[in-house]
């Protein structure tokens, strides 16, 4: 059974990044090298030392550009069984992340109770506003594809409303039968707005008891100024659906998802604590203050991604902010620090 921050002290929740800190030391050389070098920590005891505070600001983390260019692998390669890629969009470098079967299924967990508490848990018929090919490989996905996998376990029909970059009309006509039952559709915001949207504006669909289901490809849209109250709005009017709900994730920590609460808010991941830091000395800053992302999840274990230092910017605000019931710390995302790589899993 895996812990939650919102569950646990900070001692015990800076006990558990401890292991998974000792763990990558001994099972990855560039994570090594990594804190040798910038965090000046050259042994064992020096780490265990250093990560024996309650103080998880002070632990080493990993640069997101770091999972580009290396191979991080905490575990014997032979354990490996997935491959998750992102998208990589504007350098052609994606990130690669290495998943044993225990971190997997643990992932896999953590996403399933998060979207319960988004959406219960009951199966629907279920349409993917993608192709099938994303599923090409079972062993190494593109993050894009690991999101949507992810889902799949909700539901009890599955539906792609592409194929070959065509719209599946088979597909829709199945979606428009059941029409009188809840269904989801899920897929990339990128894929939805671009795509879906096009080639359906006109045809007759009753999506009343219709959720979407989307996330990535935001940096994308904001250069056809498209921002998230644009998107929602495009979909009530062509579609006229129950409920959209935005998610906030990363390639580099798949099973710490946010869903949109109620609101329209993230509130950070139980299984996680979002630090933000100042670009000038990288100390925290408080509730309403711009800095840039420090994310730290108990999840990571197979490759050093407990704590990892994003190019993002990004500020927390206090839950009494919203009256979702969600008592975890609000958090927006503010964009990318300049001259940053538009990367995560939008990929189209």
């Amino acid at each position: 059974m895996i812990a939650l921050a919102n569950e646990i002290s900070n001692k015990d929740f800076a006990l558990e990044l401890q292991n998974l800190n000792i763990n990558y030391y001994k099972n990855c050389e560039d994570f090594r090298n990594w804190i040798g070098f910038f965090f000046d920590i050259k042994s064992l005891d020096q780490l265990t030392e250093v990560t024996s505070s309650e103080s998880i600001d002070l632990f080493p983390y990993m640069p997101s550009s770091a999972f580009k260019h290396n191979e991080l692998i905490a575990v014997p390669r032979n354990q490996i069984i997935k491959i998750i890629q992102s998208s990589g969009t504007s350098s052609g470098i994606p990130s690669k992340i290495f998943l044993d079967k225990n971190t997997s299924e643990i992932m896999e967990q953590r996403l399933r109770i998060d979207t319960n508490k988004a959406i219960g848990s009951d199966r629907r018929h279920l349409f993917i506003a993608d192709d099938r090919s994303i599923f090409k490989d079972r062993k190494s996905y593109e993050a894009r594809g690991a999101a949507i996998a992810g889902l799949l376990k909700y539901g009890k029909t599955i539906n792609f409303l592409f194929e070959d970059e065509k719209l599946n009309l088979d597909s829709l006509n199945i979606l428009k039968n059941y029409h009188r039952e809840e269904t989801l559709i899920i897929g990339t915001t990128i894929n939805i707005w671009t795509k879906f949207l096009p080639l359906i504006d006109g045809i007759k669909l009753n999506l009343l008891n219709t959720i979407i289901i989307h996330g990535g490809g935001w940096k994308k849209l904001e250069h056809l100024n498209i921002d998230n109250v644009k998107f929602k709005k495009g979909l009530f009017e062509i579609l006229g659906i129950k409920r959209s709900i935005n998610f906030f994730g990363m390639v580099e920590q798949l099973g710490s998802v946010s869903y949109e609460c109620v609101n329209g808010n993230f509130h950070v991941p139980d299984s996680s604590i979002f630090l933000i830091k100042s670009e000038a000395n990288g100390e925290v800053l408080d509730y309403g203050v711009e800095g840039l992302l420090q994310v730290n999840s108990i999840l990571p274990n197979s490759y050093p991604g407990a704590s990892i230092m994003t190019d993002d910017l990004g500020l927390l605000l206090h839950p009494n902010n919203c009256n979702c019931g969600n008592r975890n710390p609000i958090f927006e995302h503010r964009g990318r620090i300049k001259k940053s790589e538009i990367r995560g899993c939008g990929g189209s």
